[in-house]
C-alpha cells in the first residue's frame, strides 16, 4: 500500500528526513520525503506493520505536534530517496541554534580526522539553525551557508544515508566552509596575554578577557558604559565551574543543554571584584560551538560578555566591531539574525528565565487558548519580546532590551518583519501594553490595550494551561495601570476568563519621571517625606503620579537600611537588599501590611534593635505572608486554591522558594513562569492568553 503521511513539528534542522531515510532502509521501506514549508511530506510504500513500526520510531524521535495520513494510488519507487523541498502554507515549527554535539567534539579533537580543530564543525544534530535561516524550507541554499560551495569529500557524505551529516545544510570542512580572519591559536594567544579580544559567534559577537586581568575586565566595562552590573564567565568544563560553584543535577543538566543557557550557580569561590562585582552568583556557561570549545580548551576561564554598549543591540556587523578597537576574531558566515545568550536559574526546584535566547528562541509554547486569527503580540519597552499567536502556539521572539534606544527599537521593528516571514505569519490583529508613552504601544494603530500586570498574571495561566479560578500576584517595579496610576503589586481574582483587582499596596504619590527607578533614597522620601522638593511637589500636585509599585518599596527599604541607594542598573537594590536577607540567621518579624508608610516606619523604628539583615530578611518574609493571607483569604470566600506568581519581584529567590514551599504546605497549587520571564520578557505571551480569549 501507498500512504502520505505529513508531520508538523519541530521536524527541520534536526535531522528528520536522514533520520526517516535510516530508518526506511532498516525496515525496507521505499518512497519518499522532502521538506514542504514548515512540515515535512513522506510518501512511504510498505505493508501496513513496516508502516507503523515507520511511524513510531519518527514519533519517539522527534518532537511532533501533529500528523495526517492519507491513501494514495500505487506508485513504483526503486528505494527510499530524499527529494527536493518546496513551500507550503503550514505553520512551521523552526529549529533553535544548537550547541556542539559530542561526536563533533571528539571528531574535531581528533588529529586524524579531516575535520581536526575546524572552527564550523557540525552535522545533522548540532550547529547554528535559527540565527542563519533566510528562508524556509530549511536547505541549504535558504542559509547563510548557501555562498559556501560544498567539496567532494562533503558531497560524498551529506548523499550518503548511513552518514551522521547526510542532508545536513551546515556540512562543511577546512576545503570548503567558512573561515576565520585569524587562527585559533592566535585568537587564544591574544587572550592570554590578557588583552581584550571580540569573538564572532553564532548569534553575535561577544568580549572575551580573562577573569584573571583586571585591567581588561574594567576596559571592557569602559567600552561597555556596564559600571557595576556582573559579567558571565564561560568555564572550559563542569569541573572546572564547580571549582568556583555549587553545581545541583539539574543545573548541571542546563549547562549541558543543547542550549548551552547561561545559568546563575552559587559561588563558592571568587574573581577579582570588577568580574560579579558583589552577587552571591555567577553567570556561569559553556562553550556552545566549535570556536569557544577551542579557545576555552586553550585558556579558561573567560568573561565573555555581548558586544554592545549597554542598551544597544547585539553587535552582528563586522565593520561595526571596529568601534570598540580591539583584537577580533571574525568570519565570512553572516549572522541572518542577533541573539543574545539565555539566562537561567534554579529555584525551588524549578528553572526560571531571565533572558530566553539563544537555544530556546524561536520554539513555540503551546496554550489552550486558541487564536481565531494571527496576532501580533508586542509585548512592552523593557526587556522587548514581541510574538505571534497562530491557533494554540505562541511563538516569541529573542529579548531585545528596552526599546527608548533607537537602535533597539529598529532591531525590534526590522525582526518583527522578519519573524513574520520567516514562518509566514500576518498581523491580522495586534496586541500590545496599555501605556500610552510606549514605542511599542504607538507601533500599530487599532490595537488592543491590555493592561500590563494582567498580562503578567496570563503568561502563567497560559504556559500552565490553568482551568478554574486562579490568584494571581502581579508584582514588580512599573506599569500602566486602568486606572492611570503607575501600578507594581497587583493581586488579581481570574475567574470566568476575567480579571478583577482585589488588593495592592496603597498608593503614594511619587515624581512622573525616570529617575525615581533608579534612586532608592528618592522612593524612600516618597514614602516618609523629609526632602523638601519631593514634599512640596507632592502637596501641590506638581509633575506626580500615583504608584503602588512593589520594585520602589524594595528600593525604598534598601535605601532605609542604608544597604545601597542607587540603582546603576534595573533591580540592583533589590538584589543588594537579598543578598543582605540571605546573611541574616533569623529575620525580625514585621508586622504584614499593604500600607508602604506603616511597613518603612516599623522597619525604621526596629533600627538598632535588630541587624540589617535580620530586618532585610524580616521584609522579605512580610511579602510572603502578605501573599499567603489573600491566599488564604480567597481560598476561605470562593474556595480558589490555584496561585499564580508573576513579575520581576519573583526572581527574588527567598521570597519565591518561601511563599512556594509555604503555599504548597496550606494545600495551594502554585505555578510560577518556567518557559518565561517573570519580568517583562513574558507579557507578550500573557498577551496573548487575553487576547485569544477576547477572539
Amino acid at each position: 500500500m501507498t500512504k502520505k503521511i505529513t508531520f508538523h513539528g519541530i521536524v527541520q534542522g534536526i535531522g528528520f528526513r536522514p533520520s526517516a531515510l535510516h530508518i526506511a532502509k532498516d525496515l525496507g521501506v521505499k518512497g519518499q520525503v522532502k521538506n514542504s514549508g514548515g512540515s515535512v511530506e513522506l510518501i512511504i510504500q510498505s505493508d501496513k506493520q513496516a508502516l507503523d513500526e515507520f511511524v513510531r520510531r519518527l514519533i519517539a524521535m522527534f518532537d511532533i505536534k501533529k500528523y495526517e495520513m492519507q491513501s494514495m494510488d500505487e506508485k513504483d519507487f526503486d528505494d527510499f530517496k530524499i527529494v527536493h523541498s518546496e513551500k507550503d502554507t503550514c505553520t512551521p515549527y523552526l529549529t533553535p541554534d544548537l550547541a556542539t554535539c559530542r561526536d563533533c567534539e571528539n571528531e574535531m579533537a581528533d588529529k586524524a580526522n579531516r575535520r581536526y580543530h575546524h572552527p564550523f564543525i557540525s552535522c545533522i544534530n548540532c550547529g547554528p539553525r535559527y540565527t542563519i535561516m533566510n528562508t524556509l524550507p530549511y536547505d541549504r541554499e535558504n542559509t547563510a551557508m548557501s555562498v559556501f560551495d560544498i567539496c567532494t569529500g562533503c558531497k560524498d557524505e551529506y548523499t550518503n544515508a548511513m552518514n551522521r551529516r547526510c542532508h545536513a545544510q551546515t556540512i562543511a570542512c577546512h576545503a570548503c566552509g567558512p573561515e576565520t580572519n585569524i587562527s585559533i591559536d592566535t585568537a587564544a594567544e591574544i587572550l592570554k596575554q590578557g588583552k581584550i579580544l571580540a569573538i564572532k559567534d553564532i548569534g553575535g559577537y561577544h568580549l572575551a578577557c580573562r577573569t584573571d586581568c583586571a585591567n581588561a575586565v574594567n576596559t571592557i566595562r569602559q567600552l561597555k558604559g556596564r559600571e557595576t552590573k556582573p559579567f558571565a564567565v564561560m568555564f572550559s568544563s563542569i569541573g572546572e565551574i564547580e571549582k568556583y560553584c555549587k553545581v545541583n543535577e539539574q543545573e548541571k543538566a542546563l549547562l549541558l543543554s543543547p542550549a548551552r543557557p547561561i545559568v546563575l550557580l552559587e559561588k563558592i569561590r571568587d574573581f577579582d571584584k570588577c568580574v560579579c562585582g558583589d552577587s552571591d552568583y555567577i553567570g556561569a556557561f559553556l562553550p556552545c560551538n566549535p570556536i569557544q570549545i577551542m579557545i576555552l580548551a586553550e585558556i579558561s576561564p573567560l568573561v565573555m560578555t555581548s558586544a554592545n554598549i549597554s542598551g544597544e543591540p547585539i553587535t552582528i556587523d563586522d565593520q561595526k566591531i571596529q568601534k570598540f578597537a580591539v583584537d577580533v576574531l571574525s568570519h565570512n558566515r553572516e549572522i541572518l539574525t542577533p541573539i543574545d545568550d539565555s539566562i537561567v536559574f534554579v529555584n525551588a526546584g524549578r528553572t526560571q528565565f531571565v533572558r530566553r535566547a539563544r537555544g530556546y528562541v524561536p520554539l513555540a509554547i503551546e496554550t489552550d487558548v486558541k487564536a481565531k486569527q494571527d496576532t501580533l503580540c508586542l509585548g512592552g519597552d523593557l526587556k522587548a519580546v514581541f510574538g505571534f499567536h497562530r491557533d494554540n502556539h505562541v511563538f516569541l521572539s529573542q529579548y531585545f532590551g528596552d526599546l527608548d534606544n533607537p537602535d533597539t527599537f529598529k532591531s525590534y521593528k526590522d525582526n518583527i518583519k522578519r519573524f513574520a516571514a520567516l514562518h509566514g505569519f500576518k498581523a491580522e490583529k495586534v496586541a500590545a501594553d496599555m501605556h500610552p508613552g510606549y514605542y511599542s504601544t504607538n507601533l500599530y494603530t487599532g490595537a488592543l490595550k491590555i493592561q500590563h500586570h494582567k498580562a503578567h498574571a496570563a503568561s502563567v495561566i497560559a504556559e500552565h494551561k490553568l482551568k478554574g479560578d486562579v490568584l494571581c500576584f502581579s508584582f514588580d517595579g512599573t506599569g500602566y495601570g486602568d486606572d492611570g496610576a503607575i501600578w507594581g503589586s497587583e493581586v488579581f481574582l481570574f475567574s470566568q476568563n476575567q480579571f478583577t483587582r482585589v488588593k495592592h499596596l496603597e498608593y503614594t504619590k511619587m515624581p512622573a519621571s525616570d529617575e525615581i527607578s533608579k534612586n532608592a533614597r528618592l522612593a524612600l522620601d516618597c514614602y516618609l517625606g523629609g526632602n523638601a522638593l519631593i514634599d512640596s511637589a507632592v502637596k501641590n500636585d506638581i509633575n506626580t503620579i500615583l504608584s503602588s509599585s512593589m520594585g520602589r518599596l524594595f528600593d525604598a527599604v534598601c535605601s532605609l537600611l542604608d544597604i545601597k541607594h542607587y540603582n546603576s542598573y534595573e533591580g540592583e537594590c533589590a538584589c543588594a537588599l537579598e543578598r543582605a536577607a540571605k546573611k541574616a540567621k533569623k529575620a525580625y518579624m514585621l508586622t504584614p501590611s499593604f500600607h508602604p508608610v506603616k511597613i518603612l516606619s516599623e522597619i525604621k523604628a526596629a533600627i538598632g534593635k535588630a541587624s540589617v539583615q535580620e530586618l532585610a530578611l524580616g521584609f522579605h518574609m512580610l511579602i510572603c505572608d502578605l501573599i499567603c493571607i489573600q491566599a488564604e483569604k480567597y481560598k476561605k470566600l470562593y474556595s480558589v486554591n490555584q496561585i499564580a506568581l508573576s513579575g520581576g519581584v519573583f526572581n527574588n529567590r527567598i521570597i519565591t522558594a518561601s511563599t512556594i514551599l509555604t503555599l504548597e504546605e496550606k494545600g495551594f497549587s502554585v505555578y510560577i513562569n518556567e518557559k518565561v520571564p517573570c519580568g517583562d520578557g513574558g507579557i507578550a505571551l500573557g498577551q496573548a492568553y487575553i487576547a485569544g480569549l477576547e477572539d
